[in-house]
């Protein structure tokens, strides 16, 4: 394996990781808001058709913001990988 192989297939593996981070923010998120908008109506039933206007965090909000961080995490790698193109990487290990 190249050196500039080596070295882009560490970047793709940690910017994988921080969107797959995103990914996992992004469903505590919309837990926390199931969870708070269930207490609404559980607490206020009265108001229950209000509280079902209120609540834009439904699961096709969910996928709208997954495709958004996966197409932005995608982009960076493309990114990164681009950007490697134009250098020529050697590493030189001293023992």
């Amino acid at each position: 394996m190249q050196d500039k192989e080596i070295l882009e297939e560490r970047y793709e593996k940690h910017i994988k990781n921080l969107f797959k981070g995103f990914l996992f923010i992004l469903e505590d998120l919309n837990d926390d808001h199931s969870i708070n908008f269930a207490k609404l109506k559980r607490h206020i039933p009265e108001h229950s058709n209000l509280i079902d206007q209120a609540n834009y965090f439904d699961q096709d909000k969910m996928k709208f913001l997954r495709k958004r961080v996966l197409d932005l995490g995608n982009e960076s790698l493309r990114g990164q990988s681009e950007d490697l193109e134009k250098f020529t990487v050697i590493f030189n290990f001293n023992n």
